[in-house]
């Protein structure tokens, strides 16, 4: 008997390719094989390129035919920036499909199943279920919330702060945690700051990208976008976010600034923007991150602050994720700036939120504590 369990697993493998290039599309890899034997495989590259199903089927060509396919979710029935999957499937010749997850997309959401099983393909589905919805759980997020994956990324001291009274911050972390960061920074689509951020540390927010993805060329592909929280448009023309011109600085106004405001900016070949509703010092967090996942394709965004920012994502439970970096350091000082402000109303015993799923990485005498919040809305 073929055993599908490692064919699955593979698929796996080769999906994680494609990690910071295609989202906000799910990470899928697909095997095409007879027996023990693989004959094609592939996986999703890019935003905007063929399905890892395709690539496989490409492969694979005219030995597909009477064939095994297995695949980590269940192939598209629709079209989108490509035709749907099943069409090719079909028209292969392929006789079975081995998948683990539906999709959560109500334009999928089992029909492709059921369309391969009504032109005589023998489909079956359910196999490392928990693994496969863990892999792609920004995707899952994107569609069953309807707005980006989330993460709170911050770095503080060993007693809490993030920044001295004067609201300096640099280095609370080694340079070792920092290259960390650039480096996992490709796996998003945007990172978001405050205005505040900023003015005040002149950040250039660029990632690093890692060998495989520069030697496959696939980079050029990459979408990235620096995201500014700036109701009135006070991000300098002269700031370093800019100087990367590979990556697009997407400022989020105020709806009722005016146009002149925006003109300004227009001079930046990397310039982007949208305008969100704004009062009392605030924006609408939930029509901005929905207008971020419709409008512009975000699918996954780090939020690195400042404060302000971080707090009020924490306080509108706007988040998956966080990324706490621990620096080997001991600030003090009641005016010393903490990681989040607001209102502290909370019963330590009661409300507080706990992290599940924890993870806690070493960098050199850096702490980076990972963990999730499933029970927030």
């Amino acid at each position: 008997m073929v055993e599908y369990k490692k064919f699955l697993k593979k698929c796996f493998k080769l999906a994680e390719k494609g990690k910071g290039l295609v989202s906000p599309n799910p990470l899928v890899g697909a095997i095409i094989a007879k027996g023990e034997r693989i004959i094609g495989e592939g996986y999703h590259k890019a935003f905007g390129l063929p399905h890892a199903e395709i690539e496989a089927l490409n492969k694979a060509k005219n030995k597909a035919k009477g064939a095994t396919l297995y695949v980590n979710l269940e192939p598209c029935c629709h079209w989108g920036k490509t035709p749907p999957c099943t069409e090719a499937i079909i028209k292969s010749g392929i006789k079975e499909v081995i998948a683990c997850i539906k999709d959560p997309n109500p334009l999928v959401n089992g029909n492709g199943f059921k369309m391969l099983e009504e032109n005589g393909i023998k489909v079956r589905h359910g196999f490392f279920e928990e693994e496969a919805e863990e892999f792609n759980r920004f995707y899952i997020t994107n569609i069953t919330k309807k707005r980006p994956y989330i993460i709170l990324k911050w770095a503080q001291t060993i007693d809490g702060k993030i920044a001295t009274y004067t609201g300096s911050s640099k280095w609370i972390t080694t340079e070792k945690a920092r290259e960390y960061l650039k480096r996992k920074r490709f796996e998003f689509d945007g990172i978001l700051v405050g205005i505040n951020t900023i003015l005040v540390d002149n950040p250039f927010l660029d990632y690093i990208a890692d060998e495989f993805q520069t030697k496959k060329d696939i980079i050029k592909r990459k979408r990235y976008y620096k995201i500014i929280l700036d109701a009135k448009g006070k991000t300098p023309l002269e700031s370093n976010i800019w100087k990367n011109e590979k990556a697009k600085v997407l400022i989020v106004f105020d709806e009722k600034i005016g146009e002149e405001e925006i003109e300004k900016y227009k001079v930046k070949p990397n310039f982007d923007y949208i305008k969100v509703y704004y009062e009392n010092g605030k924006f609408d967090l939930k029509v901005l991150l929905e207008k971020l996942l419709i409008e512009k394709n975000i699918g996954i965004i780090m939020v690195e602050g400042g404060k302000y920012t971080l707090t009020e994502f924490f306080e509108n439970k706007l988040f998956d994720e966080i990324w706490a970096f621990i620096g080997n350091k001991i600030l003090g000082g009641e005016n010393s700036i903490s990681v989040f402000g607001g209102e502290n109303k909370i019963d330590i015993g009661k409300e507080a939120m706990e992290i599940e799923k924890i993870t806690i990485e070493r960098i050199e005498n850096d702490l980076l504590i990972k963990g999730r919040f499933f029970r927030i809305d």
